[in-house]
């Protein structure tokens, strides 16, 4: 290779190259004039019979040739090239019993046909989240059945259980999720729409903290940069989807309550909702309550973990017109009094409101299929202290030797609006749209003498009235041949522009004056689907997503960074470059009557990487109590690569198994050393016994989790060992509504850290996971 010659690999990753094709891919597909030789044309819905919600990756076949569709997300499929006749179409999807139905194909018609299908034995209902393809077409949503038999205390908890995704645990709430390596604001976190963001510096508080699960609904998880749509900079997306309002002609009160106990933790959760509609008015209502304790880990340690969280949640909308719906939905929670043992300090309280109205109008015939138009606001107030921190007691050697009184008031205000119009036509279809948020974080810190109450030291900015703004507008056109090929492309432009109302002399003087930026930012990904025969699929993309630094990576002044584990200060940017992230997938998936396979592998490169780098010339730092080496984020570069590979299997029509593993590799190029955070090699198995009435069932679940030795020296990761961990699961369902569920967490009392769990400030040990655990819930719905 001549010097000074670009190597083919860099070019073809290039994001500006990657945009370019992606433009043209969509103009391509809007233009290409092909024409349908289809003699007919099928399509419909398939939906679940009890709940009526759309069933995705569902497989409707045409009996006696080989055309045939898989659902999307929205349980929707088309069929096209029918042959002319008298037709008899079998739908399926795993864990539902198949059903047929007739329909008569006429030349260049379209026959309407809709499924409802039963729960059958084979039915896996513990707790299995699917996630999006890169194409975003099939989904697996997360029940409300499955979330009560996972027992979580935190959405984050939940999300463990997918491949491929982690989450960093902190205290006994507030897991804070990792996509294939992706963290904190690399994952764009989203609730019924709305965009979510944490309060505080250390976050404490990830951005699913604030929905107690027993809200959920639906889990969706996008494992790459393909979710445009849903807004900006989603290197990986996850959006979360609570209870619906009542549809159209269900005039029933509909009702669930629940009640459960966790030995070991001591923990105490209740939760209730209603739902029903009266005329062209519909509610729906949410509570919950938890409360918990210190828990023991493997070998009897005990770990902090008090909490206290209680909310409520609501939503009503009113009909306009026949195909429209305006809703307004609202929610509470409270928070306090949480230990986080992986954190400097404890959570005092949470208070956080939010607000949400949405407008939306669909059509199943016409041009306009759907539009949709949605405003929010979120506000989180959030306090810290030391309360039960060895720095809120006297150290006659520690400097300075008396008791401190620290505190920390957080607050983040964040409003936002959507609006978006979905056309289609025949095999085409187009979505146009823009989405918009301002999000304004606001942080100090005071420490005290806590015996005089004197101040030490100047009021310190932990987030200096910093607001970042992004506008952006999107098109994306999908595009299915008479094949079963399925072809879309997105592209997305953002305007970012990012300021902080005030700094400390010292940052204006170290680091930068200028704290404002703007930022012109282009995204796009190219997706393919192809229908490998009935029961296979193959899935490829391609997607360049930019994601700006968020507010500590500008801003911060030598506060804690949760991206480390160490109790070193760090100093933001605001000269920092956003990051690029570039990313290829492939996805095989196949789906049979007693099985389903799936195989996802992915390579990705992050240019502009936010990473961190001891400050030179060397920082002095604010507290006398830290180590001496300020550090500070930079932008450098980093690649991975990994994947994800599971298999559903049932064994009889009573007894199902269900295996799976991941695994992720990934080198901070900058710093020639593995990436901080990377999940080591997992694999899982998972058998369940239900009887054929489906009145109770016995499930067992294994995890095994391998040493992970790549570690980032320089920011002081520690390796983990392997482990192996054992549950047991039961439940019982009676006629009258009642269902009762006992199980064990941790059967064998292992001893163990997950690897990404954050390390103790003041001991510098991993927080474990808790011991054995027996738990209880009792649930009865109408």
């Amino acid at each position: 290779m001549n010097a000074g010659q670009t190597p083919l690999w860099r070019v073809l990753c290039s994001g500006e190259i990657l945009i370019g094709w992606s433009i043209m891919a969509s103009f391509a597909l809007a233009l290409h004039p092909e024409t349908i030789k289809a003699q007919g044309v099928i399509a419909g819905q398939i939906v679940d019979t009890n709940s009526r919600q759309p069933l995705s990756g569902g497989t409707v076949l045409v009996q006696g040739t080989e055309r045939g569709s898989v659902t999307g997300a929205d349980g929707q499929f088309i069929i096209q090239g029918v042959p002319v006749g008298v037709r008899v179409v079998e739908a399926r999807a795993l864990g539902y019993r198949a059903t047929t139905q007739s329909v008569d194909v006429t030349e260049g018609g379209r026959v309407a046909v809709n499924f409802s299908l039963t729960v059958r034995p084979l039915a896996l209902s513990g707790i299995r989240v699917e996630v999006l393809r890169p194409d975003l077409a099939p989904r697996a949503g997360l029940t409300d059945r499955q979330v009560r038999e996972a027992n979580p205390k935190d959405a984050g908890q939940l999300l463990r259980e997918i491949d491929g995704v982690d989450a960093v645990r902190r205290g006994p709430l507030g897991l804070d999720p990792v996509v294939r390596g992706l963290r904190e604001t690399e994952v764009g976190t989203y609730l019924d729409g709305t965009r979510l963001f944490p309060a505080g510096p250390a976050r404490m508080d990830s951005p699913l903290t604030h929905l107690d699960p027993s809200a959920v609904q639906n889990i969706e998880v996008v494992k790459g940069p393909y979710a445009l749509t849903w807004g900006a900079g989603n290197m990986s997306a996850i959006r979360l989807e609570s209870a619906p309002l009542p549809q159209r002609g269900d005039e029933t009160l509909n009702g669930n309550f629940s009640s459960g106990y966790d030995s070991n933790l001591q923990a105490s959760e209740m939760a209730g909702s209603l739902s029903g509609r009266t005329g062209g008015v519909s509610l729906q209502s949410h509570g919950a309550w938890r409360e918990g304790s210190d828990y023991e880990s493997g070998d009897g340690t005990k770990i902090p973990a008090d909490f206290l969280s209680w909310e409520s949640r609501g939503k009503i909308g009113f009909d306009v017109g026949d195909n429209s719906l305006f809703s307004i939905s609202s929610g509470y929670q409270w928070q306090e009094d949480l230990d986080y043992p992986g954190r400097l300090l404890n959570a005092d309280n949470f208070k956080t409101l939010t607000v949400s109205t949405d407008f939306r109008t669909q059509r199943s015939e016409e041009l306009l299929r759907e539009f949709d138009l949605g405003v929010y606001r979120n506000e989180v107030d959030h306090r810290m202290g030391n309360w039960e921190k060895p720095t809120a007691m006297p150290m006659a050697m520690r400097m300075p030797p008396f008791a401190l009184d620290i505190n920390v008031d957080s607050h983040i205000e964040v409003l936002g609006g959507r609006a978006a119009a979905e056309l289609a036509n025949g095999p085409w279809s187009l979505r146009v749209g823009g989405d918009f948020y301002s999000a304004n974080r606001d942080a100090t810190r005071i420490i005290q003498n806590a015996d005089s109450g004197m101040q030490v030291g100047p009021t310190d900015l932990m987030w200096p009235n910093a607001t970042i703004t992004d506008v952006g507008v999107y098109t994306r056109v999908n595009r299915t041949l008479e094949t079963g090929t399925r072809l879309a492309g997105t592209v997305r432009l953002d305007q970012v522009s990012a300021n902080a109302g005030k700094a400390t002399d010292f940052f204006r003087t170290n680091v930068s004056n200028d704290l404002d930026s703007n930022e012109t930012n282009l995204s796009g990904a190219f997706t393919a689907g192809f229908d490998l025969g009935a029961a296979w699929d193959l899935s490829l993309g391609i997607g360049s997503v930019v994601r700006t630094a968020d507010a500590s990576e500008r801003y911060s002044d030598r506060i804690p960074a949760s991206k480390a584990q160490m109790t070193a200060e760090f100093m933001g940017n605001p000269a920092l470059n956003p990051e690029r992230s570039t990313q290829g997938d492939l996805w095989l998936e196949g789906v049979y009557p007693r099985a389903a396979f799936q195989l996802n592998l992915f390579a990705r490169r992050i240019s502009d990487y936010i990473t961190l780098q001891p400050t030179n010339p060397p920082l002095s730092t604010r507290l006398p109590m830290s180590p001496p080496t300020v550090y500070q984020y930079i932008n450098g570069d980093a690649s991975f690569f990994g994947g994800e590979a599971s298999l559903v299997y049932g064994l009889t029509d009573l007894v199902t198994a269900d295996l799976g593993a991941s695994y992720l590799r990934a080198e901070d190029n900058e710093l020639n050393e593995p990436v901080l955070g990377i999940s080591p090699l997992t694999g899982r198995l998972g058998l369940r016994y239900e009887d054929a009435s489906g009145r109770y069932f016995v499930e067992g679940s294994s995890t095994a989790v391998a040493s992970q030795d790549r570690v980032s020296t320089t920011r002081n990761e520690n390796a983990t060992d392997s482990y192996v961990t054992i549950g047991l699961l039961t439940g019982l369902a009676t006629v009258q509504g009642w269902n009762v569920r006992v199980g064990i967490e941790n059967l064998l009392d292992e001893q163990y850290w997950n690897h990404l769990n954050a390390r103790n400030p003041f001991g510098g040990a991993r927080i474990p996971e808790p011991g054995r655990v027996f738990y209880v819930d009792v649930s009865y719905g109408f």
